[in-house]
């Protein structure tokens, strides 16, 4: 992990998501939804997740030999994530396969390395039916998702690039990844933690809320904003 010049305090956790579903990965992905509630308010601050991926051509059983009891509490931790109050920074040192894909469509700025590739863990009987797709269908459209979901089909860094799932496409050096990853520090320098995870929720409810159900969600969130604006002049 490297240091950062930023007014953002930096939440770096390093995710090992190249193996079957485990307590320690679990764990992991608890443990940094629980700093980034912890942190304190008085400074912004931003999740950056280090993600092993896999290696090319490399895949695995997932989630492996687990109950659904275990399942459901992977699902939890990368729903606890995605309501954090803090941007997410995620960028994967392999390919996006499987958890690597999952935890990357929770985060809020993407990076993936040149030559890797994004798809969906599968079993015999076709791609693993996580949350992971209702998040492609919500972000994404039911087109995209239907490629990968339904026809099991990967995308190569560069076309995840083009199709708006990744926002950079890196070389394999330390100095790229720094100079990305400070970019999207960048971005994220005056946003209010909770007022993003407010955001996420709004989008993520918008295939699936009619527009005079969401209409008070939103307006909360505008007047939450205008309070904000007004206390801090």
């Amino acid at each position: 992990m490297t240091s950062y010049e930023s007014t953002t305090h930096v939440l770096p956790a390093v995710i090992s998501a190249d193996q079957p579903l485990t307590e320690e990965l679990l764990a992991a992905v608890s443990a940094i939804a629980v700093r980034a509630e912890d942190a304190p308010p008085d400074k912004p601050h931003t999740v950056v997740l280090y993600v092993t991926g896999t290696r090319s051509g490399q895949q695995f059983s997932w989630p492996g030999p687990v109950d659904i009891g275990v399942v459901g509490k992977w699902e939890s931790a990368l729903r606890r994530l995605e309501q954090a109050p803090a941007p997410i920074i995620a960028v994967v040192d392999g390919d996006a396969f499987g958890p690597a894909a999952e935890l990357l469509l929770v985060a809020d700025y993407r990076i993936l390395r040149s030559g890797s590739v994004f798809g969906f863990a599968a079993t015999a009987l076709g791609v693993w039916p996580s949350m992971a797709l209702h998040r492609l269908v919500a972000q994404y459209g039911a087109g995209p998702a239907r490629a990968l979901a339904v026809q099991g089909r990967t995308l190569s860094a560069a076309e995840a690039h083009a199709q708006g799932l990744v926002d950079a496409v890196i070389d394999h050096d330390a100095r790229s990844e720094t100079t990305t990853v400070q970019a999207g520090l960048r971005l994220f320098e005056s946003t209010a933690g909770t007022e993003i995870a407010i955001r996420r929720r709004l989008l993520l409810d918008a295939t699936t809320t009619r527009f005079e159900d969401a209409l008070g969600a939103h307006l909360a969130a505008a007047d939450r904003s205008l309070r904000r604006l007004r206390a801090a002049s």
